[in-house]
């Protein structure tokens, strides 16, 4: 994914920030440097569903069930976040899908507001120690996303 950043003409360079532990924490895997001087940093996830589904994952909360009962509820990354980027990418497809993240949050928020009544929850375990309580939000309903193509090599 990240060559997929680096071989956009706008980008001068992509750190990587996958293996620093306070950016694991704060939900960032990656810092995009651009030609007109801007400093972005993206989260970035992948989802197998993304363009088969109909859905887009908002993740609300995070259920560590080991850790102490003060800790143990966390918000989602899809708030957490400080991200400026969300990109997911599309195996299946060989896409990546990126939108803002303030698009993204006000998305979901619009979603959440119009639609209630349609609002569907899911409880995902993630692993053996952690659950994710998520809103599956139409495709429809994110018009925040771009999607591009990638070459399989970028994957």
């Amino acid at each position: 994914m990240l060559a997929f950043f680096k071989s956009r003409p706008s980008v001068l360079g992509v750190d990587d920030l996958r293996d620093l532990r306070p950016m694991q924490r704060a939900d960032v895997d990656a810092v995009i440097y651009t030609r007109d001087g801007t400093v972005a940093l993206v989260e970035i996830k992948s989802d197998y569903h993304l363009g088969k589904s109909g859905n887009i994952l908002f993740e609300v909360l995070r259920i560590n069930h080991t850790a102490p009962p003060e800790k143990a509820i966390v918000l989602g990354w899809s708030q957490r976040s400080p991200a400026q980027w969300l990109a997911v990418y599309a195996p299946q497809l060989c896409q990546v899908w990126i939108a803002r993240f303030d698009e993204y949050r006000r998305c979901f928020q619009a979603f959440t507001r119009d639609r209630r009544e349609n609002t569907r929850v899911r409880w995902i375990n993630t692993d053996k120690l952690k659950s994710t309580w998520a809103v599956m939000v139409p495709e429809m309903a994110m018009p925040c996303f771009t999607k591009h193509n990638l070459p399989p090599q970028t994957t």
